[in-house]
């Protein structure tokens, strides 16, 4: 039988292998922006037979699967583009603009899923150290960080005796938290009163004296943009209740971030609601060293480096104290 035993991944795993190989792609090349990036199938499939042991003889039918799994979520991820060669081979990138969360939740796949390994090392650090047997409180924030964040939780839920509460208003975090492969008996999940937003699938509102000295063993939230250690975010009503989690909740609290929020001028469609400094540590993916040159957003981010202080580095994350 031949060595290629796995013919194929299942539609999800195929998806996301092919976005981890525009983030290794984006990371390794000089391009400025992930969205310039461009593959063939043709290549795609050589490298899925090399790192996943699977064959696939057919270009067009790879592509039918991406299309398939759009479908599914209802949100486009990838789009055809020209080949430059005679091969005729399909040859992709990935669409753009992403604006709504189900797209977002697949952008710089292997940024995320190394901060979300960080931030769950470091809580499951302090779960080892703790003698008390009380749930850890967590609060875990809105955006699709927060969102691979809870998949971890969710996945080793039957591994660790560590028993947790979370509050969330991530609707993404909920639905990753209340599913039947996760044990309950460990998790106990909470959710604040609100409106739901169908774009960033988050619960806003303005009525958040809850959080008003609430206390929280951890408070994780990400951001959309970074200027001159300035945090914003898109949304004026979401600013309102992240505002109000940064300032007002109590606990040690985390940002999580895949250094591409770290940026010259902020968006003029964003608002902001606090600073880098409002926060007790970040969490940030470490970089490959197979990089031939720093990104724009790296080099931004090592201008914020006299505010942190290095606690952890990792081969895959790299946590930071915040120097009040």
């Amino acid at each position: 039988m031949d060595d290629v035993a796995k013919h194929r991944l299942n539609q999800k795993d195929l998806v996301m292998n092919i976005l981890s190989l525009f983030s290794e792609e984006y990371e390794n090349c000089e391009s400025g922006s992930i969205w310039d990036i461009s593959i063939s199938l043709e290549s795609i499939i050589d490298k899925l037979k090399e790192k996943c042991n699977v064959s696939y003889k057919s270009d067009n039918w790879v592509w039918t699967q991406l299309k398939r799994y759009e479908e599914e979520i209802g949100a486009k991820l990838f789009k055809r583009t020209k080949s430059g060669n005679e091969k005729k081979s399909i040859v992709i990138s990935m669409h753009s603009p992403y604006i709504n969360f189900f797209q977002k939740k697949h952008l710089y796949i292997n940024e995320k899923i190394k901060v979300a390994n960080g931030v769950y090392d470091k809580i499951n650090n302090f779960a080892m150290r703790k003698y008390s047997s009380e749930p850890i409180r967590i609060f875990l924030g809105a955006g699709t960080l927060c969102f691979h964040i809870s998949t971890i939780f969710a996945d080793r839920s039957f591994e660790s005796e560590t028993k947790y509460i979370i509050h969330t208003n991530n609707l993404g975090v909920l639905s990753e938290l209340i599913s039947p492969r996760v044990n309950h008996e460990n998790i106990l999940v909470t959710m604040p009163e609100g409106d739901v937003d169908p774009v960033t699938y988050t619960i806003i509102g303005e009525n958040n004296e809850y959080y008003a000295g609430h206390e929280f063993d951890f408070i994780i939230q990400g951001t959309s943009g970074i200027v001159d250690g300035k945090l914003y975010i898109e949304s004026a009503v979401e600013k309102i209740r992240k505002k109000a989690i940064l300032i007002s909740a109590r606990g040690y609290k985390i940002l999580a971030l895949t250094k591409h929020e770290f940026a010259d001028e902020r968006n003029k469609n964003t608002e902001s609601y606090g600073f880098l400094s409002d926060y007790d540590s970040i969490i940030v993916p470490r970089k490959g060293n197979t990089q031939s040159q720093k990104k724009k957003h790296e080099l931004k981010f090592e201008e914020s480096e006299s505010l942190l202080v290095p606690e952890i580095l990792n081969w895959n994350y790299e946590i930071y104290k915040v120097n009040k």
